[in-house]
């Protein structure tokens, strides 16, 4: 057992290097059962780890990361936000608190909705008008190397 933990430990450290090696960070998940699918919640236990990416004071946990933007891609079989959404979104409010705890506080989120109910060439369409959004939100913030030790 201890060498699965050491695994473990491994597996965190190459995962986290990876994010303070990056820029920005760029996630595409699905919405699965209103939240987190599996293998992205698997990712975020292996970085998010006591003592490396989250301290903790007399004021509670803070992030041990530098700040660098995170772009999240979201795609949702049914309406997760605005007018008719028919389903409770627990994906964006807990990849806002899983990220903001190691440290990461600049999130930014796309959405393709409704897919299980839109026919191919919509979704086309819905993702070429969502390409100007992206594009602005990209390009309109200054991207600033991240601290190395």
């Amino acid at each position: 057992m201890a060498a699965q933990g050491t695994d473990a430990f491994v597996i965190s450290e190459l995962l986290i290097r990876e994010i303070e090696a990056a820029d920005v960070i760029v996630l595409g998940t699905p919405m699965h059962n209103f939240t987190v699918p599996s293998c992205l919640k698997a990712w975020l236990d292996h970085v998010m780890l006591m003592g490396r990416t989250i301290g903790s004071g007399p004021d509670g946990k803070f992030g041990l990361l530098a700040d660098r933007p995170v772009y999240v891609a979201i795609a949702s079989g049914d309406i997760l936000s605005g007018p008719g959404a028919k389903q409770p979104d627990h994906l964006t409010p807990y990849l806002g608190t899983a990220f903001g705890c190691i440290g990461l506080s600049s999130m930014f989120v796309f959405a393709i909705q409704n897919t299980a109910r839109t026919e191919m060439n919509e979704l086309v369409d819905r993702i070429d008008q969502l390409r100007p959004t992206i594009s602005r939100t990209i390009c309109d913030r200054p991207v600033q190397a991240a601290e190395t030790a």
